[in-house]
């Protein structure tokens, strides 16, 4: 019932308007009226469709664009294969001896003391225990990827 009465209130609305453009454009064209009639014609050319076009809604993409054979990995066009990865580069860096039971990134030999206090860039102060660390088995700071271990 609902569907009946937006439809026919739908329909009564577009009946409503066509009879307002067909008015407007039987009417005298004076200065008062001509401001009228350029949206009475866009009105009367859009509704010549009927709203249902409308309803239906932008037309939705089924299909996946076609592979092209020129296309690359997105990682290629800005990841040269040459240049080592700055998690290789950390890497390359030895573990840091630090003489105390605990390591944060403020601390002597620590990032922000090597770096410079901008290195963090927006990464908490993290303490790390270093009691049983070791140059093998070091702690890794989860923020700029230096390991640490305890000289005890």
């Amino acid at each position: 019932a609902s569907l009946h009465l937006a439809r026919s209130r739908t329909h009564t609305t577009e009946m409503a308007l066509r009879r307002a453009a067909a008015i407007i454009a039987r009417l005298p064209s004076t200065a008062a009226h001509t401001r009228f009639a350029p949206a009475a014609a866009v009105h009367s050319r859009y509704m010549s469709g009927g709203l249902e076009r409308f309803r239906e809604g932008q037309p939705v993409q089924t299909k996946r664009p076609a592979y092209d054979e020129r296309d690359t990995a997105h990682t290629d066009k800005w990841l040269e294969a040459a240049v080592p990865s700055p998690m290789d580069m950390i890497n390359e860096i030895e573990p840091i001896p630090i003489h105390a039971d605990r390591v944060s990134c403020k601390s002597k030999g620590a990032c922000m003391d090597r770096y410079g206090e901008r290195v963090g860039l927006g990464a908490p102060n993290t303490y790390y225990q270093l009691n049983s660390t070791t140059k093998d088995a070091p702690v890794k700071c989860k923020y700029c990827g230096l390991r640490f271990y305890g000289v005890h």
